[in-house]
């Protein structure tokens, strides 16, 4: 893959995030939902930054969890990779979900019902979309990173469209200015609006997170780009702009375009309700936001098949998990065991939850999905600091706001931004534990599991493991 196919994949998965949270937040922060976004965002941008310097210095598939191994050492390269493990496999899942979701806005007309997003038919759906992508990655890489391209494209003009007509018209009705002047008193009351607090809008910041997490898509793929030195930060640098200046814009239109109760009561298509208030190209444009949001959830979950296979083929490789895990199809040269192992664990995961209808399904789902990116990213952001000090000459891009620090009576050069990031994950990460309790409890049985795995393996004569 070059800068394009690079930026694509980081954007496909992380871009598809605001497709699917834009309700919820709505929801949980009504009129503070920019804002919810906006601090979310910062452990978007340190991690992002992260990735980049240690994805250039350490060009491997796998990204998270082999630069935690060579900072700390293998447990906490495997506790890290099994954290992304998790947020990959349910990514798939969740994504699955939300391209039903979309897709019922296209079936409508002619289904005349809204059977796609009812029990048991969402969560049967999402699954036999999971296994047409099982089968396109199992072809390769090459399939799947042109798929994701070609989609991200399109959504690059569908999101300059939303604020092409959405942010002009805000700013002549008067809207927007109208929004900023009642911040103080919406922020000093702490009646947010629509039965929103402060209690709910912690809950909101904790699962805002959603829309950022996939940064690590660009580095997991390392091995499988051209000229990564250059590549990676490039694309990197260019997905968090975007990323951010869309998730933020959207959310400013959804309480200000119209009331954040219209978002928050579409749940399994949050993006089509606000295209559907957009002046002149609402109605239509709302059919093609249909089309779009089916489609870039869609190679949200393709990066989410994508990036589990390659962090357990890495895992394996690295002897932190079995050998059967790096197997590799002869014909096609992919990881054709984990491709297939961790699909089937996400389908498995949607049957768990067959019966559960949209509005309980998707925060759940969000929030485990958050409990394993989240402890994972806390790692990256202690990694790209203790890296400065144990390797410090390595060659590759470095983040800014550099500051020296002196230890053992040499001066090194560090970072603030991976300081940041680590207090900023920490604390979303608590805030997630102390107010989602379906997620607290999978989020925990899944490392629990995991890292008693590990001991056994290890114990009865696992591989060395070696960086």
């Amino acid at each position: 893959m070059g800068i394009w196919g690079s930026f694509s994949m980081g954007y496909a998965d992380v871009g598809a995030d605001i497709y699917v949270v834009l309700g919820v937040i709505a929801l949980l922060a009504w009129f503070l939902s920019p804002l919810a976004f906006c601090i979310a965002a910062v452990v978007y941008v340190s991690t992002g930054l992260c990735y980049a310097e240690l994805g250039t210095r350490y060009p491997v598939a796998g990204g998270g969890h082999y630069f935690s191994m060579k900072a700390f050492g293998p447990f906490h390269g495997f506790v890290a990779g099994w954290g992304l493990m998790l947020s990959y496999t349910v990514d798939i899942a969740l994504f699955a979900l939300a391209t039903v979701g979309y897709l019922q806005v296209l079936a409508s007309p002619v289904l005349h019902s809204f059977s796609l997003v009812v029990p048991p038919y969402y969560a049967l759906v999402a699954i036999a979309l999971i296994g047409l992508l099982l089968v396109l990655n199992l072809l390769g890489i090459r399939y799947s990173s042109k798929l994701n391209e070609f989609i991200v494209a399109i959504d690059l003009v569908t999101v300059a469209l939303f604020l092409l007509f959405g942010l002009p018209s805000i700013v002549a009705s008067g809207a927007l200015a109208s929004w900023l002047r009642s911040l103080p008193s919406i922020i000093s009351s702490g009646n947010l609006g629509g039965g929103a607090n402060y209690s709910t809008f912690v809950v909101a910041l904790s699962l805002a997170t959603v829309s950022y997490i996939g940064i690590e898509s660009i580095s997991q793929a390392a091995e499988e780009t051209k000229n990564p030195t250059k590549v990676i930060p490039r694309a990197t640098k260019a997905a968090i702009v975007a990323v951010v200046t869309v998730a933020v814009a959207l959310s400013v239109l959804s309480v200000t375009l119209i009331s954040p109760s219209v978002v928050a009561g579409n749940a399994s298509s949050p993006a089509v309700s606000l295209a559907a208030n957009l002046p002149y190209i609402g109605p239509l444009f709302a059919v093609w936001v249909g089309l779009m949001g089916t489609l870039v959830c869609y190679i949200s979950t393709n990066t989410g098949v994508i990036g589990v296979s390659r962090v357990t083929f890495s895992m394996s490789r690295l002897g932190l998990l079995p050998k059967t895990f790096a197997k590799i199809s002869s014909r096609f040269r992919t990881p054709y065991f984990t491709i297939v192992l961790f699909s089937l664990v996400a389908c498995l995961l949607l049957a768990i939850g067959v019966e559960l209808p949209n509005f309980q399904i998707i925060p759940l789902i969000a929030s485990v999905y958050n409990f394993g990116a989240l402890i994972a990213y806390f790692y990256v952001n202690a990694a790209a600091i203790m890296l400065r000090f144990k390797e410090p000459m390595r060659e590759g891009w470095k983040m800014p706001l550099n500051i020296t620090v002196h230890r053992g009576g040499k001066p090194y050069l560090v970072s603030v931004i991976p300081f940041i990031g680590i207090a900023f994950t920490a604390m979303i990460w608590v805030i997630l534990v102390a107010t989602n309790p379906g997620g607290r409890i999978v989020g925990a049985a899944w490392f629990v599991i995991g890292i008693v795995g590990y001991l056994i393996y290890q114990k009865k004569g696992g591989r060395k493991a070696v960086v």
